[in-house]
């Protein structure tokens, strides 16, 4: 606890410093340090107090003050520093402000007569931009408000705080009396393909695994023939899964490099001093939007929060087989990627490989397993006619 004390270090010389030291231990005056340098000199650390009285004592000793310690070094600190502190201070409540207002808030829902029902009910109730944030049994409060004055229109209501964002999640309430769809339909296949599987729940099938159809074709018909031969129809329901085969072109370099955004986010709080960046907890690899907040143009210092979005950095130097095996690898998650009813990728076959310079070029023939139902209306004007 020394450090708290106000120490002085002092320069003691004189003829036989030992007789020194004995006369001010016999004085009962706490001695903290001591460093001897010779027969003649000694430097002793003691309260500024002890000081003063040692100052007193008329010896043949000379007695200087070298360096004040303790806490005279740390309101000294703090004294040169005060500007510093003072914005850092400041910083950090105008953050704490900053982090418990809403700057944004988002309803979530396809309808943009809920959506604006809701902004106008958050509004009503205090939940706006630019307003401190509500806690969370208030927040409570005002979802079953809102639900209570709207229950003919909403269904559920969540309200979710991210950050200084408050984001809306609401259901509409679907009305009984609504119309359904009552048009008869066959399922048919989207395109070209070898059957794998075929599930009917409603309908019959007339198409089965292992045989070839043709884009339009019926698998599923919702156009039944009864024991009588009277035909009855239906809306046709189920699932039909093919094999499908894509060409693809695709090229791929030897030196790659690739920044992908992780998803993960926070905010950092910085300070910039001079040429130094004085942050905690930042990513690895990130990428970085400043919000400064608090400047000075006669003080090389600014705080400022930062919007990082984690990076995962790949850098590849690639053989022409790895390049090939990397080419391949994407030609893959692209074609599933941009094609939602691919199940899966049965084959692959190189059908032609060209080395480059820089980069290696393959075609593809892929081979895929598909859903490739779609329903479409049955014409009842043509089977009449028919």
């Amino acid at each position: 606890m020394d450090i708290f004390k106000n120490i002085v270090k002092i320069e003691v010389t004189g003829g036989n410093i030992d007789n020194y030291i004995k006369k001010v231990i016999k004085s009962k005056i706490n001695i903290i340090k001591l460093k001897k340098v010779n027969y003649k000199k000694v430097f002793l650390y003691v309260s500024y107090d002890d000081y003063l009285k040692l100052k007193e004592y008329r010896t043949i000793y000379e007695v200087k003050l070298v360096a004040k310690l303790g806490m005279f070094r740390i309101k000294k600190f703090f004294k040169k520093n005060m500007i510093l502190f003072f914005i850092i201070i400041m910083g950090i409540i105008l953050l704490y402000l900053l982090s418990n207002i809403v700057f944004d808030i988002k309803v979530i829902h396809s309808n943009p007569k809920i959506r604006n029902l809701l902004y106008e009910e958050l509004n009503s109730n205090g939940i706006k931009k630019y307003t401190f944030k509500k806690n969370y049994k208030e927040l409570d409060n005002i979802k079953e408000k809102i639900l209570k004055d709207n229950k003919d229109k909403i269904e559920w209501l969540e309200i979710v705080e991210n950050g200084t964002k408050y984001i809306i999640r609401v259901e509409e309430r679907i009305k009984n009396n609504e119309i359904k769809d009552n048009k008869y339909k066959d399922i048919v296949a989207s395109k070209n393909a070898v059957l794998t599987r075929v599930i009917a729940i409603v309908g019959e099938k007339v198409k089965f695994v292992n045989d070839y159809v043709n884009e339009g074709d019926i698998i599923i018909t919702g156009n039944m023939l009864k024991p009588d031969n009277t035909s009855i129809l239906l809306s046709a329901e189920g699932s039909v899964y093919g094999e499908v085969w894509y060409k693809v072109d695709i090229e791929y370099p030897y030196v790659y490099k690739e920044e992908r955004i992780t998803g993960k986010k926070k905010k950092v709080f910085v300070i910039n001093f001079l040429n130094k960046r004085i942050s905690l907890f930042d990513f690895d690899n990130y990428r970085v939007s400043n919000n400064i907040i608090c400047a000075n143009n006669l003080l090389p210092i600014n705080i400022s929060i930062e919007n990082q979005q984690e990076l995962n950095v790949i850098d590849e130097f690639l053989t022409e087989e790895e390049a090939v095996d990397k080419a391949i690898k994407s030609a893959k998650e692209k074609l599933v990627n941009n094609n939602d009813k691919i199940i899966d990728i049965k084959d692959v076959k190189v059908i032609n490989k060209e080395f480059l310079v820089s980069k290696v070029k393959l075609k593809l023939f892929i081979s895929v397993i598909e859903d490739i139902g779609i329903e479409k209306v049955i014409d009842i004007s043509k089977l009449e006619k028919s």
